[in-house]
């Protein structure tokens, strides 16, 4: 990258850093005058004291639950807690602690692992190393990670105001991706635990399945297996019917396109009847989107069995396998909103480290623009009825895509004569891609 890219990347990763600092400011000064700091956390708040109290059948009650909270917060318009089950065990600990300090745990001690898992990853990705990797530059490094950290505080913002999980799930999300290569069982307990909010894992099996990642997929089964008979057998197996009656209720909700949060939406399902598409056709459209996500999902994962000299090799493509991972986990959901952007870093991390070293593409960088404004931006799309956010999200998963095929490593040739002749012993294969 250019000296003067440099310069003005880090000009706009001030601006990024600036603008969430005044919103924090002006969010501090509202909670000043008596609102609640953290919005959608005082669902989980009132679940968690609920969970205390032994009144755990009036988290799955719409009527019961939405007295609960009115009474909380005054007059709300959805009020549904749609987590399964098992999510209770995270939030028994919060039961006995004031709303200052659970909204202050809660939106806290998940940055902590989520900032160390996306240095790490940066880390793992070569993000700051020049094009010749024996040149070190301190002084690089540290202006590429502080870009890094700045361009996740649009994402962190959009959950941290909200109360909601996104920071969280990240970071199982993250934890994932960086136990992945070399910790199966680990990998597979994180994706396991994702479950608490289980449409952002759908394609997780695609591509565990595809690559033959066999341990994972046991370890993340009986993740989830587990969860699903301790929360039985503490709280009951009336609680699965009440968790399952209430989650239809939220889904025929979000199906008729809730209207406010049709432009707080990610994918098409939601975002396009928010542009005043039929629902039919944006269901036509979520289909057709989902297909072709799975696909690339699919084609990325895929290993094939034939080479197992190659398999043994570091992969280095792994890391946008992921981020095309995480970027169509976000399209594939009918229901993800702006506060689940946080495990966009994910996929952030291995286009910033290749850019950092290589120089920006032109299409990469405007795409990466729109995806850093995008929780802004879909304030501004309400009144305008623009899917600005879907149209950014799916265009920065084509450009991730575009950059995966543009790695794949090149076919080998392999000489007849040095095949059959001197190497009895060779099978002649090309390195798998």
């Amino acid at each position: 990258m250019r000296p003067l890219q440099k310069t003005l990347l880090l000009s706009y990763a001030m601006c990024l850093v600036t603008l969430a600092g005044a919103n924090l400011i002006e969010y501090f000064r509202e909670v000043s005058d008596g609102s609640h700091f953290g919005g959608d956390f005082i669902s989980f708040w009132n679940a968690a004291h609920r969970v205390r109290h032994g009144e755990i059948a009036a988290i799955y009650d719409p009527d019961t639950w939405h007295r609960i909270l009115s009474n909380t917060t005054g007059f709300i318009s959805i009020s549904w807690f749609v987590y399964p089950p098992f999510t209770l065990f995270g939030l028994w600990p919060l039961g006995d602690a004031t709303y200052n300090e659970a909204v202050l745990a809660w939106s806290l001690v998940p940055l902590v692992f989520y900032f160390a898992l996306i240095v790490l990853l940066a880390k793992r990705s070569g993000l700051g190393a020049g094009a010749n990797p024996a040149c070190e530059d301190n002084q690089s490094r540290k202006q590429a990670y502080a870009v890094l950290i700045a361009f996740s505080l649009p994402f962190l913002s959009a959950n941290l105001f909200s109360g909601q999980t996104g920071t969280l799930i990240a970071v199982f999300f993250l934890a994932t991706a960086y136990f992945w290569p070399t910790r199966p069982v680990l990998a597979g307990i994180c994706i396991g635990l994702l479950a608490i909010n289980p449409q952002m894992g759908l394609l997780m099996p695609f591509a565990l399945i595809a690559s033959g990642q066999w341990r994972v997929v046991a370890a993340a089964a009986t993740t989830v297996l587990s969860l699903i008979v301790l929360s039985t057998t503490w709280l009951g197996a009336a609680i699965w019917t009440d968790y399952f009656r209430m989650s239809l209720l939220f889904g025929q909700l979000v199906g008729g396109g809730y209207d406010q949060i049709r432009q707080l939406a990610l994918g098409p399902y939601v975002s396009l009847q928010g542009a005043g598409m039929p629902a039919a056709l944006a269901g036509f459209f979520q289909v057709v989107v989902s297909v072709a996500v799975l696909t690339a999902i699919i084609q990325a994962f895929w290993r094939r069995k034939s080479n197992k000299q190659e398999l043994a090799k570091e992969d280095g493509r792994l890391d946008l396998r992921l981020a095309l991972l995480a970027a169509g986990a976000l399209l594939t959901t009918p229901y993800s909103l702006s506060y689940d952007t946080p495990l966009l870093m994910l996929s952030i991390i291995p286009l910033l480290a290749r850019s950092w070293r290589d120089g920006w593409d032109l299409m990469e960088l405007a795409s990466i623009t729109a995806l850093l404004i995008l929780p802004y931006a879909q304030l501004l799309a309400v009144g305008s009825h623009v899917p600005f956010a879907f149209l950014a999200l799916l265009l920065w998963f084509g450009v991730l895509y575009r950059r995966f095929q543009k790695e794949r490593p090149a076919q080998p040739a392999v000489s007849a004569r040095g095949t059959v002749r001197g190497q009895a012993g060779s099978t002649g294969l090309a390195a798998a891609g």
